[in-house]
């Protein structure tokens, strides 16, 4: 895994785009996660998607390059520029502030359709919003740039940033964060894909205009906005299936308006219909959904699975690429029916 991760950083650095996308993909395909089986969560009914943990050495990794290595003790995260107030915290004191715990789905920017680079862990850390409170932001603060140890940078409007969602996270489904995940401090901000969270944060510098990340500023989705798109699991194209009463199952995910239903179609999307959302516990945690295909005939078809967001934005079927804004389009599946 950590190969995997300084492999793909080390070549976005020297090539171009389309080489690091290509790569990328090849080194997602040679480290396989293992993928998430919906049904094997369904006997937990409501509470399914929250029990469904990916497990520390399991969940996806993706840097721009090496691992930095990091002292808690020597570790500091400064809040500053257009402040009023600006603020120093060590690692000590960012354990003493209001603890939270939350269950979060990541899911990487260069996820393809049907892939496994996503995750579900619970976090434990502490709310944003009161520290940037704390220093009371210039009335001409309007973005903010997030600075990382590694040399990472994201930036972010003011306005999303201070949402109640975001916090600092210090855990990792009980224990400090690997190394490779962000230790000691690494930021969230739900909704987004995993690019514009960065891991080994030590500085949120409040500026007055926009400003262009890292990965932003080689073409990537500047917005970063994780669109609602579902996906079926335990179920691979080319699969042969009988029987009378096939359980179908998956999982969507999306931003903060949360997922609102999910529909299959049978006929290559000519036709849907809906799926039922078992697991639906939060719009920053993935949606478990099934559908039971009563009876169906013999023959070959293909099936897609699509998600509606809680504004009633449609899953489209594109985009199917990873560059620039991630591949949430629709999924094809291609079976047949014995």
């Amino acid at each position: 895994m950590e190969r995997r991760t300084f492999i793909i950083g080390a070549v976005a650095g020297s090539i171009g785009l389309a080489e690091y996308i290509y790569v990328s993909g090849l080194m997602n395909h040679l480290h396989d996660t293992g993928a998430l089986s919906v049904k094997a969560y369904e006997k937990f009914g409501e509470q399914a998607a929250l029990l469904a943990i990916t497990a520390n050495d399991d969940f996806y990794v993706t840097s721009k390059g090496a691992t930095p290595y990091l002292k808690a003790s020597e570790w500091k995260l400064k809040i500053d520029g257009l402040v009023a107030h600006p603020v120093t915290l060590t690692y000590q004191e960012v354990l003493t502030l209001p603890r939270i715990e939350k269950v979060l789905t990541l899911e990487c920017i260069s996820n393809p359709i049907g892939g496994n680079a996503l995750g579900n862990a619970k976090w434990t850390g502490t709310p944003l919003t009161p520290l940037l409170e704390r220093t009371k932001p210039a009335h001409e603060a309007a973005y903010a740039v997030l600075h990382a140890a590694d040399g990472f940078t994201s930036g972010h409007p003011i306005a999303r940033l201070s949402n109640g969602e975001n916090f600092l996270a210090y855990q990792m489904n009980g224990e400090d964060l690997p190394p490779n995940h962000g230790y000691p401090v690494r930021i969230f901000i739900p909704g987004k894909f995993g690019m514009k969270q960065p891991k080994w944060i030590t500085r949120i510098e409040l500026v007055n205009k926009a400003y262009l990340g890292y990965w932003e500023s080689k073409g990537w989705s500047d917005d970063c906005e994780r669109w609602a798109h579902a996906r079926f699991s335990d179920l691979k194209s080319g699969a042969r299936l009988s029987g009378k009463n096939l359980e179908l199952a998956g999982y969507a995910v999306g931003n903060l308006n949360g997922i609102k239903r999910v529909e299959v179609s049978f006929d290559d999307g000519q036709t849907w219909l809906p799926a039922r959302l078992f697991s639906n516990p939060s719009p920053i945690v993935w949606t478990f959904w099934k559908y039971i295909w009563v009876d169906p005939r013999p023959g070959e078809y293909m099936l897609r699975v699509r998600a509606i967001d809680g504004k009633g934005r449609i899953q489209p079927y594109d985009p199917r690429d990873i560059f620039p804004d991630g591949a949430t389009g629709q999924q094809e599946v291609k079976v047949t029916v014995v």
